[in-house]
Order: C-alpha cells, then sequence, then structure tokens
C-alpha cells in the first residue's frame, strides 16, 4: 500500500494517498483532487475496508521516511484493526527512522538511501514550485481543500521547510522567480495564458481568476 500516488503505478500498489492537514493530526485521503471540491476521506475508513476483505498483512511505501511520525501513527491505527504491517519501502530514510522501524517491524524498513544524521529536513522539489500538482501542503478551509507551496505569500518555508528566518524571503522570491519561468514557458508552448482556476489544484491565497503568470508577479516579495 502506497501513501503516496505520485511515485508507483496504479498496478504496483493499492493506495493510500494519504496527507496531513496543515495546522492538525489529522490524516486524511483525497480520493478526488480534480473534483470540484476535493473529496476527504478519514484513513481509518479506508483502514476498515481493508479488515472487512480480510486483510491482515500489508507492505507500506513511502517516498521518504523523516520524523517517521505520519508512518508511526497509520502503524497503529492498522494495529487497531487488527492488520499487521509487516514492513515499509522507502526511496529515502534517515538513520533514526530506520533504526526504529527495523526494531518494530517483522521485515524493518528497507530504503534506497539513508539521510546522515546532520540533514535538517529533506522537501520534495515539487513543494517549492507554485501549482505543480500534489506540490505543497494541505489546508481545509470551510471544507474546501488548498494547496501552500513552501514559500511566501502562498505558504510558509520557516515552518514546511526549515528554511532559516532570515532567508524566509530571499528563498521565496527565488521560488517565485522559478515558478514565473516554468509558467512562462508552459503558456508559450501552450500558445495562451494559463489560468490561476485551471491549476489542478486550488491554491491558497490566489486569485483564480488571474493568470498564473500574473498571479506570480503579483506576489513577489516586496
Amino acid at each position: 500500500m502506497s501513501l503516496d500516488k505520485v511515485y508507483l503505478s496504479e498496478d504496483d500498489a493499492i493506495f493510500l494517498d494519504c496527507t496531513r492537514m496543515s495546522q492538525s493530526s489529522e490524516l486524511v485521503s483525497r480520493k478526488k483532487p480534480n473534483s470540484p471540491n476535493d473529496v476527504l476521506i478519514q484513513i481509518a475508513d479506508i483502514v476498515y475496508n481493508l479488515k472487512k476483505n480480510k486483510q491482515r498483512k500489508i507492505f507500506l511505501a513511502d517516498d521518504v521516511v523523516f520524523s517517521g511520525d505520519v508512518l508511526r501513527k497509520i502503524v497503529e491505527l492498522f494495529r487497531q484493526f487488527g492488520i499487521e504491517v509487516v514492513g515499509i519501502k522507502s526511496s529515502i530514510a534517515t538513520k533514526n527512522s530506520y533504526e526504529y522501524f527495523n526494531k518494530n517491524l517483522l521485515y524493518g524498513l528497507e530504503a534506497g538511501y539513508l539521510l546522515e544524521d546532520d540533514v535538517i529536513d529533506q522537501i520534495c522539489e515539487r513543494d517549492f514550485y507554485f501549482g505543480i500538482v500534489q506540490s505543497g501542503i494541505s489546508i481545509k478551509r470551510k471544507d474546501v481543500v488548498f494547496k501552500a507551496p513552501y514559500f511566501k505569500p502562498y505558504g510558509n518555508p520557516v515552518e514546511r521547510a526549515s528554511i532559516p528566518l532570515l532567508y524566509e524571503n530571499s528563498f521565496s522570491q527565488s521560488c517565485i522567480d522559478r515558478s514565473i519561468m516554468l509558467w512562462d514557458e508552459i503558456s508559450r508552448l501552450s500558445a495562451r495564458d494559463i489560468k490561476v482556476c485551471e491549476l489542478p489544484e486550488k491554491i491558497i491565497g490566489a486569485n483564480p481568476n488571474e493568470t498564473v503568470v500574473k498571479e506570480l508577479k503579483k506576489g513577489r516579495i516586496k
């Protein structure tokens, strides 16, 4: 069972499609990310359905295991429903998480690469671009799900990406500039301007009726 739809095909795994809501410990699955109003499903409901199908042992797959907090919560949830997580496969993991899961799971954690202890954080590059599918952190406002990239003015690079406070503005500006370059090229290849409302996910604080490039230019750090 994979926690993310980005890295495996549907032939390879069942998808938990797990995301953690910002400013909350709530874990949900986004089953219809392109619907007008995203449908959020509690992870417990998916686990319960697996139990009804008499699933008793599973492997989990994730891209990166850093602190391991989300995975620990999911493993415990499966245990509560009588399903044993026998192992975890990951592309990247920290040594602390690697040691923890290899002590507590039957087949442990298998990772392609182990991060050294002095690594401050690990973030997917997609989180630093505006409007890329599944980038950023999910934020729920009045039952509507938005995405916040990990840079100002749409998100918080200090909280989400461990960027030092001293550099949050210059870092955010570089993210905006790269995003402008990306969407300028997409617009050129598409032979038309792309609007914010056409993006695969809603961006918190962005004007849906504006073009992506103009929205980003307005968001430049003063």
